[in-house]
């Protein structure tokens, strides 16, 4: 990768919880490429798992050659959420599942521009930024209580955590894409819902702020734990993402620019379905936060 990126430091966890018998999250932490995702299951047993996995694994291959050209890194996630979507739409109808699915949630950090980054995200796994010992979330959960703008215990119980869009849900799957900035000091809390069901936002700021100086990895293990003795009913995934020095601007030469600009607009184009992009120029998608 380039040498003008940022300095970041990282690490992912997954918990089991205590009620469930088997793990349907999948997370990847992607150090070298700097793109962090968790994808959350669902459909039971081997369904969400291997739902998970499939995110997780078509994430992975694709970026074992990474590029170091943001919009063509971009186009390889939005691209493999597309492809799994209908990979999991189609294992669920030969192998006869009725709820097959998973949640998708990605971090991928701007190699040319550090003070930038784009989340991706379908379903109710979320993104927060702790900055300035506030806490902000990043992302809007696509659920019946999201697109009904009422607090999930205003429902009835059997529309609390049901989902409005995931992978697996065929042509009404669409992938949200949010640009953000980033500063030095900045920690990203990536996470399924075990940890955002289980403790409220003003705990996981308490955690971060009251462990800025420690590692990723233990402000990892205090969300998880925390999560657990609020009672883990579901999986916990948690990765934690920490700016320990932003990096410097890069320069790209007039060919990479223009491989820039085409694949800007290529992306535009696979996005056309997601409301918050559909009426937006590759211009305005693409301008900083």
């Amino acid at each position: 990768m380039l040498d003008c990126l940022s300095k970041i430091e990282a690490f992912a966890l997954t918990d089991m919880g205590k009620i469930r018998k088997n793990n349907e999250d999948a997370l990847l932490l992607l150090a070298e490429s700097q793109c962090y995702v968790v994808s959350d299951g669902m459909g039971g047993g081997k369904a969400g798992e291997v739902a998970s996995s499939m995110m997780i694994n078509e994430i992975e291959s694709v970026f074992a050659k990474p590029s170091t050209i943001p919009a063509e890194r971009e186009g390889m996630v939005i691209r493999s959420a597309c492809k799994v979507n209908e990979l999991i739409r189609a294992h669920a109808e030969q192998h006869n599942y009725a709820s097959m699915g998973a949640t998708f949630v990605c971090l991928l950090m701007d190699p040319w521009h550090p003070g930038m980054a784009t989340v991706f995200h379908a379903g109710d796994s979320r993104v927060y930024r702790v900055r300035e010992e506030k806490i902000e979330l990043l992302t809007e959960d696509h659920t019946v209580a999201a697109a009904s703008k009422v607090d999930e215990n205003q429902l009835a119980p059997m529309f609390r955590g049901v989902l409005t869009n995931a992978l697996g849900t065929g042509a009404e799957f669409f992938l949200e894409r949010t640009g953000v900035d980033v500063q030095e000091k900045d920690i990203f809390i990536i996470c399924s819902d075990g940890l955002s069901r289980m403790i409220p936002d003003s705990d996981i700021l308490y955690i971060c702020n009251a462990l800025q100086r420690e590692s990723c990895e233990m402000v990892c293990s205090e969300l998880v734990k925390a999560a657990l003795d609020n009672g883990g009913r579901d999986n916990i995934s948690v990765i934690v993402v920490r700016i320990n020095k932003a990096g410097s601007e890069y320069q790209p030469t007039e060919e990479e620019s223009e491989i820039e600009a085409e694949a800007q607009v290529r992306n535009l184009m696979d996005l056309s379905d997601t409301p918050s992009t559909e009426v937006l120029s590759a211009s305005e998608l693409y301008k900083k936060p």
